[in-house]
Order: C-alpha cells, then structure tokens, then sequence
C-alpha cells in the first residue's frame, strides 16, 4: 500500500523531472553540434551562474513543500495560504537583490576562473547567456515557490503538466532560435526566459484559485515572513555547500582548458537525468512524510521511508546498467566533436558509477524536507562538502579525474551520513 502510495505521487514528478534533463540534453546537443566548443563551454559558464544563484535559494521551495505538507495534514488551509505568500514576497525581495547586482554577481565569478589559458570567447558566450537569463529571477524563484505549493498538496500531475508545457515551449523555441534563426548561445538563453515565463502563468493559474479564500494580506504575515527566511537559514547555507561542490567543478577545470569544461558539462547531464529522476521519489516522500508527520502517524513514516529506498534502490541498478549499455551512444547524440567524444572515453566508469553512489541523499532529503529537519540537512552537506575537498586535494594529481572521484566521495557520504541521521531518529 505505501508503495502505491509513493509511486501514485512519484510517477509524475519522475516524468516531469526527466523532462528537465531532458530539456538540457537539447540545450547541450543544440550548442555541442556548433564549429567550435567554446560556445558550448561558454553556454556551461553562463547557465553555472544562473543554476548557482536560482538553486542557492532553492529552500524557498523546499520550505514551502514541508511546511505547506504539515498544514495540509493539519487540515489548515489558511497557513497554507499564509506559506506561500511570505515564500512569495521572500522571492520577490531576493529577485530584486540578484537583478540589481548582476554586474557585480558575473564580475566576481569571472575572476573565481583560471587565467592559465585563454578563455575569452568562452567568458564573452557566458556573458551574453547571463545577461539575458537572469531577467527571468522574479518568474523563475516564484515559481519555487507555487510548485513547493503543490507538492506539499500532493498535486504531483499538476507539476507534471505544468513542467511538460514549459520544455516544449523551450524545446520548439530552441530549434527556432538557433538554428533556424542562429542566435547560438542568446537564442538558448531566450528560449529559457519564455519557458520560465510560460511556467508561472501555467502554476498561477492552478495555485491562485487554491489560497484566494484563504489569503489576507497584513503587515504581520510579511513580518513573519523574516522569521521563516531565519528558520530556513540552514537550508540556505546547506544549499551554499552544494554549489559551492558543483560549482567548483566547472570553475576548477578551466585550469585544464576549454575541452575539460565542456566534457565536465556532458557527464553532469548523465547525474541530471539521475538526479531529476530520483527527485521524483523524493518529492513523493516530501509530500507523505510531511503529512503523515503532522498527522503524528509515525509508523506511516516510517514505512514511506523504508519503501521510497527500496523504489530508489532499484532505480539506481536500472540506471547503471543502462549506462553501461547505452553511455556511448548518448554522448554521440550530444557532441559530433571529435575531441570532446574521445576526451569522454576515459569517463565512462564515472558514469556508471554515479548512480549508485548518489541515489541515498536524494531520497533522504526528501524525507527531511517532509520532516523540516533543516539542521540535518544542513550537517550532512557539510559533512559531505569536507570529504568532496579533502579527497579531490589529496587525488588532484588525477588532473580533471580527480574532480569526479571527489564528486562521487561527495554524493556517498551525503546519503550514509543522512541514514545514519534517520536511524538515530528511530524512524527506521
């Protein structure tokens, strides 16, 4: 029954996020079939700048889904309403900080990359993706906050209708944009901004009509709005260790030039795919958890615990042998370049690997989310971002390997760390 359950809410949401990675895939395979990779490298630079600043204050939806989860079991719809408005107006002021501080945000990022080698085509491509992008943050961190809505609701098909309008409208603006119209990199940042935008009017329209009874506006709601952005300090610096990993694996391989960024860009589509469909289940356990935690029905959690890892567990094994079949293939669907696909030869044991050391934390950090337990979310990514550079310092001499053997010590020790976190809470 609990695995019906999960699958009931997770299904969605697996399509839905595989339709991300998906989406991205395009993207790459548009800009990787251009003469030369620094459009594709510059593309990698651009969007990091955007996905550290947009998932740094990917709290806003986490936050949102656990608390609205917990009212939800409650049975109060006004503190529904009460949690997306303060998630609403936290947006709203922290978009305006980004858009008046763009200069300086891509300024300091330029100079955080290795001046060993000439990357001034790659940072001109990243500069005119950035520029056009970042426009999108009031859409684009509003809409963290409707889909956090949701989730918590349960309305897991909703997303997955609003996600697969949104890349369509991205994937046909894509085709029209680049090659058709060859606005290279500007037409895939264009085609971004219309899919955020097409986003929020599809989750608007399903979430205003949901609150509107419930919604009251007073100075106290968005005064208590800074007491949530407090409670949710945790989740942000927790998501400041993230990027920080992910980001210093793009930024440290411009040391080894263009080719290295662009082949770090293809194997993190592969963890994409992986991430976004393991998300799945984690939205799925967000949702239940959190219910059923402010039902106070403990035994319920639990059993969504146990099932979403097995559901996980079997997932990972289906990725990895699909990998191991299909991992060649796909790199040649997203680059004809000669250099990137032989560079990508000796990363295929990384590929493989990655699912099975990376599924535990996703599905754990959906539990946590259901449980608002942002302290342990917050201690385990430290823990995991000390073993990413103590192990990539002490292997750097593996050049750009080294890079993705401290990736995979990071995801692993992330999940075991946060298993031991729910053992110790005796809720498995």
């Amino acid at each position: 029954m609990s695995a019906r359950k999960i699958w009931l809410l997770a299904w969605p949401m697996i399509l839905a996020n595989i339709s991300v990675p998906l989406l991205g895939f395009v993207d790459v395979a548009v800009i990787g079939h251009l003469p030369s990779p620094s459009f594709l490298a510059g593309t990698t630079l651009g969007s990091l700048v955007i996905m550290v600043l947009f998932w740094l204050l990917g709290f806003l939806r986490m936050s949102t889904t656990g608390l609205v989860a917990q009212a939800f079991g409650d049975n109060n719809p006004h503190q529904e309403a009460i949690v997306v408005l303060q998630g609403v107006f936290i947006a709203l002021v922290l978009s305006a900080v980004i858009l008046i501080n763009q200069n300086h945000l891509f300024s300091y990022f330029v100079s955080l990359l290795s001046t060993d080698v000439d990357l001034s085509e790659s940072i001109q491509a990243a500069q005119t993706y950035f520029s056009i992008r970042v426009w999108s943050a009031p859409v684009s961190l509003i809409n963290l906050v409707l889909t956090g809505f949701l989730i918590g609701k349960g309305q897991t098909k909703t997303v997955l209708y609003a996600l697969l309008v949104c890349n369509l409208v991205n994937l046909i603006a894509d085709i029209i944009m680049v090659p058709v119209l060859g606005l290279n990199v500007s037409g895939v940042a264009y085609a971004s901004v219309l899919a955020e935008v097409t986003l929020f009017v599809f989750l608007l329209s399903h979430v205003y009509p949901q609150i509107i009874q419930y919604m009251t506006f007073n100075l106290s709601i968005f005064l208590g709005s800074q007491q949530l952005l407090s409670l949710n300090g945790l989740l942000f610096i927790r998501s400041m260790l993230l990027q920080l990993c992910l980001s210093f694996i793009t930024i440290y391989a411009t040391r080894y030039g263009e080719v290295a960024v662009a082949t770090n860009a293809i194997v993190m589509q592969f963890f994409m795919f992986i991430s976004f469909t393991m998300d799945g289940i984690a939205f799925a356990l967000e949702s239940l958890v959190g219910q059923a935690y402010g039902k106070k029905q403990k035994v319920k959690v639990t059993l969504f615990i146990r099932t979403g890892l097995r559901l996980a567990t079997f997932g990972a094994i289906v990725y990895c042998l699909a990998y191991w079949l299909l991992g060649e293939y796909i790199v040649y669907m997203l680059t004809n370049i000669d250099t990137l696909q032989t560079a990508l030869e000796s990363y295929y044991g990384w590929i493989i690997l990655l699912p099975l050391v990376s599924y535990m934390s996703f599905i754990l950090d959906g539990v946590f989310v259901g449980l608002a337990y942002s302290y342990k979310m917050f201690k385990s990514m430290l823990i995991a971002a000390i073993t990413f550079f103590v192990v990539f310092y002490l292997t750097k001499e593996l050049g750009n390997h080294a890079l993705w053997l401290a990736f995979c010590s990071f995801m692993l020790t992330r999940g075991l760390s946060q298993l031991y976190m729910v053992r110790k809470t005796s809720f498995i």
